[in-house]
């Protein structure tokens, strides 16, 4: 070897190999997988659609870097969410014809809702598989007081159920009817139902028709009453066939009136939407404004109704009215345009705490406003200032976004605290100084639950409601239910200090906790306990049945 090869070979030898850059480890992220079959078949069902719902501490859709997420499933009826972080989650599955079922859902007992699941970092869920019920269907025809077909009429399959402490009927299947007045609802789930038409024609209408009759909502088999409604029972997979409904009719309203701005000059090119809210759901039609700001919505059948334009980014004055309609034609209906309030302050933080992290909001909604709608959120600045647009009204304020573990502690107003009362305030109101303080310290809640045996129970719904009956407000800080995870424990967190009841019940209907009626009867089986502000309690409840 001559002496420059060997000179270079010993280089070679002794030079050392390119170091690799440290890689950074990944996160402890954890893998939710299952399996979707037919419950009629026992077979896969493919492209069944699987959702997955994050769920902060308070209750809301919100875990770290985590949105709401779906996925298809395989011909193998398989799916997977992968790289999740620590957190609990709600997952659901549907597919056309079938009942959609949440994980932890008693096929028994469809009403009584899923069970979350708390996932730890790096941890894999296999077989969180679903079977999903074949649906029930409810097939018909509605025809006129000749006998012929009346088409385009919407019907909806309602179910009674509590609603913010209330009876009422709620919408849960619908359909429309064909040519031939035919119709066709899919997809229910096992229970009973009242099946309502609708006839919908709020249209500008011909003024120099002379037919000015219509339809009122009617339930089968032909009444306008409720109460006089008569329920069909679907079990699962069931067709229940050739329901007739008789729709008998009535003399119709023509509504004409003008859109002006506080100044009396008409508003016109403006959005204009018509609100009936009957039977448990809201109906809506709409419409623009004239150039001249004028309006007429013909063939309208008795009723409440609300009439209200829609803001835009140029123009922030909003009317809106409540209008009683009956058989009389309305011709001077006026609608003025007036401000919104505008309320500004700032977010207040513990100084010893470190914020969250920016891209909050806060948004308004408007008590007794049949649908939602209105003013858009705000964005809450670098500074921690906002300024929120309000319609007139008593409004409720909450948060948008915020992070997981921090809530909305209070909300002062002249150094008054009105986050449960909330904000009454007029058109073109000013109100500065709102202090809307948060808070990381959030108190928790939670246990197991037994049976007099001393088993673990695993299918129960747990109701903390405070001990104070003035504070059972529906929608409230201090009512709150919660099922069991999969480890059959359950957990309750964001409740503000209070003294409270706390119990756990083997069948609840949905929205029955928020049914004062129910509350003070569940108070004398509940266990009591008290939450002080940031605390974490843990307690052990027996299982209670429901009376």
């Amino acid at each position: 070897m001559t002496t420059a090869c060997l000179c270079l070979a010993l280089t070679l030898a002794g030079a050392q190999a390119p170091q690799t850059p440290a890689q950074t480890a990944p996160p402890d992220t954890a893998i939710i997988r299952g399996r979707v079959t037919g419950g009629d078949t026992g077979q896969p069902l493919r492209k069944a659609q699987v959702r997955l719902v994050p769920i902060g501490e308070t209750g809301a859709t919100n875990v770290a870097g985590v949105t709401n997420r779906t996925a298809s499933t395989d011909a193998d009826g398989k799916y997977e969410f992968k790289e999740l972080p620590a957190g609990r989650y709600v997952v659901s599955a549907s597919k056309g014809a079938y009942v959609s079922v949440t994980f932890g859902q008693p096929l028994q007992q469809m009403t009584a809702g899923g069970k979350p699941m708390d996932l730890r970092a790096g941890e894999m869920l296999e077989r969180v598989d679903f079977t999903l019920p074949r649906g029930g269907v409810i097939t018909g025809r509605v025809l006129d007081e000749f006998g012929e077909p009346l088409t385009g009429l919407q019907i909806t399959a309602m179910r009674s159920q509590t609603v913010g402490g209330k009876r009422q009927l709620i919408r849960s299947g619908f359909g429309s009817t064909n040519d031939v007045g035919e119709f066709r609802m899919f997809g229910l789930a096992p229970g009973q139902y009242y099946v309502q038409a609708a006839w919908r024609r709020m249209g500008p209408g011909d003024p120099t028709s002379p037919d000015h009759t219509g339809y009122p909502l009617t339930f089968f088999p032909g009444t306008t009453i409720e109460t006089e409604a008569q329920r069909v029972t679907v079990a699962a997979g069931q067709t229940i066939s050739d329901l007739v409904m008789a729709l008998s009719p009535v003399k119709t309203a023509r509504v004409e009136g003008i859109v002006v701005d506080a100044d009396g000059r008409p508003m016109g090119g403006v959005g204009l939407q018509v609100i009936q809210s009957s039977a448990g759901f809201n109906s809506m039609s709409g419409s623009s404004v004239r150039p001249d700001g004028t309006f007429v919505f013909a063939n309208m059948s008795a009723g409440e109704y609300t009439f209200r334009t829609e803001p835009t980014a140029t123009r922030q004055n909003v009317a809106m009215l409540k209008v009683t309609v009956g058989s009389e034609d309305i011709t001077d209906l006026r609608l003025v345009a007036l401000p919104p309030a505008t309320v500004s302050g700032r977010i207040m933080i513990d100084p010893s705490v470190t914020p969250p992290a920016a891209g909050f909001s806060l948004t308004a909604s408007l008590e007794g406003q049949p649908m939602p709608g209105g003013m858009r959120p705000a964005r809450v600045n670098d500074d921690l200032s906002f300024e929120l647009t309000l319609l007139p009204g008593r409004n409720r304020i909450s948060m948008l976004n915020l992070p997981p573990g921090w809530a909305m502690r209070s909300l002062r107003v002249s150094s008054v605290d009105v986050i449960d009362e909330g904000i009454d305030v007029k058109a073109g109101d000013t109100v500065s100084g709102v202090d809307v303080e948060l808070t990381n310290r959030l108190a928790s809640v939670s246990g197991l639950v037994t049976n007099s045996r001393g088993e673990a129970v695993k299918e129960y719904t747990l109701v903390l409601f405070a001990a104070d009956s003035k504070r059972w407000k529906a929608g409230g800080r201090f009512l709150r239910t919660a099922r069991p995870d999969q480890d059959g424990r359950f957990k309750v967190s964001g409740m503000p200090p209070a003294d409270y009841c706390i119990i756990a019940i083997d069948t609840l209907e949905p929205g029955q906790w928020t049914d004062p009626e129910f509350l003070e009867r569940a108070r004398s089986q509940a266990r009591t306990l008290t939450i002080m502000d940031g605390e974490t309690k843990t307690i052990d409840l027996k299982i209670a049945t429901a009376s």
